[in-house]
């Protein structure tokens, strides 16, 4: 129903405009959210900034899925001298060699989060060509190799990293809700504000005309001798500055509009006005319950949460690192070779025997293992280590703290915002009283002044009374729906339906 209501309005200012005229259209304060939800540029911003959040988690989770990859060189040319040891002379000698050789592999890796290692099998083959003399080529294949290499009594970021990213992730989750509930309270300050603004030049039109014709009675009564000079000056005055506030009421009304059709990405050539809305949210809020579901749904908390685990994680690494590192690779397979150079004793010569692919995978093997621990113990570092420590240790009750103070103070808000919103629909009710009054009490004044039973200074008293009561009718009403947007963005719970503000209610907009 959203999308179809904010459809609506789109092409039918778009219609109008392709005709050549502005587009007139009224908008309510539902409708201004429906539109600033689906098109305006913040809310564009907010579900991308969510979806590289989103593909950021998808790709955390996929590097726990098994791994398979392909290397391959498919030709690699040498010709150089090296050198080498020759046995028959027994020395070091240079010597000129040229080859052509390919590679090919494939290897199947799993990370193991519980200990920080990783599980892997690999298969290669191998060819060489080796030109000059003699020639001959060779097959080398490891059919299948089963290894795995794990870092001892280390830190183990694989734990840490399943601990806060899906955590990092719910806060992402909760940040695209809270920023979306942002856009309704900016949406809602621009829309009222064109709201005083359209009061404002209605107020502004309607003081021009009463003074324009009470200073023609007022004229009139001067020549009559009812009505001094002094306040014939008076009225022409307040007639004069009708006419400056008129013209500043419009410049301010054509900023306010264009500032809320900027916002929700609609033509800066429609003529929109507004529909105050007559009709008020939640009557109260119960400060227990808005408590407990800013707890729950507000990504503050879980922020907190994240930095106290980040906090005790960069401890763990610090303490790690100081310590001594050892590090282990297991691992066993097979492998064969084919193609040789063997010393001919009756031809007193070598000669080559070119390899066959297809023999590299028959049996018999060779089998292949490899053991290997690597060690490194921290000897003498002048206290550096026990320093990096002790910092770490202080960033982490920091962070406690800090994230106590932050907690307590959020909770704070939460109860001082519920009470301040139970107030509003009561200032609201004496506000629109207020109005009321002023209105009646200027118009009694005015025909008063009519019939010369009071004179200018009370009848513009009357008219400021009346004026001011206007505007601060609609500041109240501006500020019970300010109110009420930002105990929603606190708490992510909906109290005129009293559901949670999920994900998909906006994600899908």
């Amino acid at each position: 129903m959203k999308k179809i209501t904010s459809s609506i309005i789109t092409l039918s200012l778009l219609a109008t405009l392709a005709w050549g005229q502005p587009a007139a259209i009224k908008l309510s304060l539902k409708e201004a959210l429906e539109l600033a939800q689906k098109q305006s540029l913040q809310s564009f911003l907010n579900k991308h900034n969510y979806m590289a959040q989103y593909w950021s988690f998808k790709s955390f989770r996929a590097d726990y899925l098994p791994s398979v990859s392909l290397t391959t060189t498919p030709i690699s040319y040498a010709n150089s001298a090296n050198l080498r040891y020759n046995s028959a002379t027994r020395q070091d000698e240079y010597i000129r060699t040229e080859n052509l050789s390919s590679y090919l592999s494939m290897n199947v890796s799993q990370k193991v989060a519980l200990t920080g290692g990783t599980v892997y099998v690999e298969s290669a083959l191998n060819r060489i060509e080796n030109f000059g003399s003699p020639n001959y080529i060779q097959f080398a294949s490891n059919p299948y190799l089963i290894g795995y290499r794990q870092e001892l009594f280390g830190y183990n970021a694989m734990k840490w990293e399943r601990l806060i990213a899906p955590m990092q992730f719910e806060k992402s989750k909760k940040e695209f809700v809270e920023a979306t509930e942002t856009v309704n309270i900016q949406a809602t300050q621009l829309f009222f504000q064109l709201v005083r603004a359209e009061a404002a030049v209605d107020i502004a039109q309607t003081n021009r005309t009463n003074t324009t014709r009470l200073l023609d009675v007022a004229t009139k009564r001067f020549e009559l001798g009812t009505v001094s000079r002094e306040e014939l000056l008076d009225l022409r005055l307040t007639n004069n500055n009708a006419e400056i506030s008129l013209r500043e009421a419009l410049m301010n009304l054509r900023s306010a509009r264009e500032d809320l059709l900027n916002y929700l990405m609609l033509p800066v050539e429609a003529l929109l006005t507004t529909d105050i809305p007559n009709v008020l949210g939640s009557d109260s809020i119960n400060t227990a319950l808005a408590l407990n579901k800013a707890l729950a749904n507000n990504p503050l908390p879980v922020g907190l949460e994240q930095n106290l685990l980040e906090s005790r994680r960069d401890v763990a690494q610090t303490r790690s690192a100081q310590r001594f590192q050892a590090n282990m690779n297991l691992s066993y397979g097979i492998n064969k070779t084919n193609g040789n150079v063997s010393f001919d004793p009756q031809q007193g010569t070598y000669v080559p025997t070119n390899g066959q692919l297809n023999k590299v995978y028959q049996p018999d093997f060779d089998s292949y293992q490899q053991v290997a621990v690597t060690i490194s113990i921290p000897i003498l570092d002048w206290g550096k280590g026990k320093g990096k420590i002790e910092m770490a240790r202080s960033r982490q009750q920091v962070a406690e703290i800090s994230a106590h103070k932050t907690r307590q103070q959020f909770e704070q808000n939460v109860i001082t915002r519920s009470v301040i919103f139970n107030l509003q629909k009561d200032k609201v009710a004496f506000a629109a009283v207020s109005d009321t009054l002023a209105q009646s009490s200027y118009e009694l004044t005015m025909t008063r002044f009519n019939n010369g039973k009071t004179d200018v200074l009370k009848l513009n008293a009357a008219q400021q009374a009346k004026d001011n009561a206007r505007l601060q009718y609609l500041n109240t009403l501006a500020e019970y729906w300010n109110q009420y947007y930002m105990i929603r963005k606190l708490t992510l719970y909906d109290f005129e339906n009293n559901k949670d503000i999920e994900l998909n209610d906006y994600l899908n907009q």
